[in-house]
């Protein structure tokens, strides 16, 4: 079965709708599903949070060493840790970008959007020709009103697979800044999406996993997402988005339907590839 015609088949079974693109940065194969279409981003929207970081310290206006103290003003429910530490803790940029990425830190990503400035977050967006991809407010869940952003965030699958390309190449901001953003999305803590069901052959001379995989989820009521680079100790690199809405299981475990049904893409767009080595 064709790749493009097994993905829309394993779609089809996930109960929501899903847009899908994937890109083999060695044989420029691509696959796209709604590749173009608006999407939910929930916490993916971060790794943009994230670009802008490097970018504003890339340029000297903020310091990665800079720090922020813990405060109410902050504070708000959902993923991540600093919620329940107390006010007063010092923590450099640094640390408040690790803490986003890897356990999704929500009091860590308003504190970096209050630092960066949401204008400077979208404004980078749109400088890298992003022009669908938007972050909408501060991470809250208070009842949005008549009018106002009910997505966190939004963008397209091709968009973020875009963003990934050129981090994959070192091209994000710089090569440095490139390296450093990729080895902390490779700490992610969530792996209930993509890497859900790809082989994990770990190194025990290298102390690496085959494929080594840098990503970032997202997910709230309805929606689940996750987009990857996945790199291979002979140089392959391929990069995978995978969005979901509109689910039918609003459950919240690694069990939910719409996680297993982007696990399962992601597999076939790996099998589909590991064999045209």
């Amino acid at each position: 079965m064709a790749l493009l015609e097994n993905v829309h088949r394993i779609a089809e079974t996930g109960g929501g709708t899903y847009g899908v693109a994937a890109r083999n940065l060695s044989t420029g194969e691509t696959v796209q599903v709604r590749g173009d279409e608006l999407f939910n981003t929930a916490s993916v929207i971060k790794v943009l949070i994230m670009v802008e970081l490097f970018r504003q310290a890339d340029e000297g206006a903020v310091s990665l060493e800079e720090r922020m103290d813990l405060s109410d003003a902050y504070r708000v429910g959902g993923s991540g840790v600093l919620n329940e530490l107390g006010n007063g803790l010092s923590l450099t940029l640094r640390d408040l970008c690790a803490a986003m990425i890897i356990v999704s830190d929500n009091v860590a990503t308003n504190m970096l959007i209050s630092s960066l400035g949401l204008d400077a977050i979208n404004e980078g967006a749109q400088a890298l020709g992003l022009m669908n991809t938007r972050l909408n407010r501060l991470i809250g869940f208070a009842p949005v009103g008549p009018g106002e952003n009910q997505e966190l965030g939004v963008t397209t699958p091709n968009e973020m697979v875009r963003l990934y390309e050129a981090l994959a190449r070192g091209a994000l901001v710089s090569l440095r800044a490139s390296s450093e953003m990729v080895r902390i999305l490779s700490r992610q803590h969530y792996r209930g999406s993509i890497p859900r069901y790809l082989p994990d052959a770990y190194d025990a001379v290298t102390g690496e996993s085959e494929p080594a995989i840098a990503h970032k989820t997202g997910a709230v009521n309805g929606v689940r997402c996750d987009v990857a680079l996945l790199r291979f100790g002979d140089g392959r690199q391929w990069i995978i988005g995978i969005f979901a809405k509109e689910l039918e299981d609003r459950s919240w475990s690694v069990e939910n339907t719409g996680e297993k049904t982007i696990g399962r893409i992601a597999r076939a767009i790996f099998d589909a590839w590991i064999q045209a080595v």
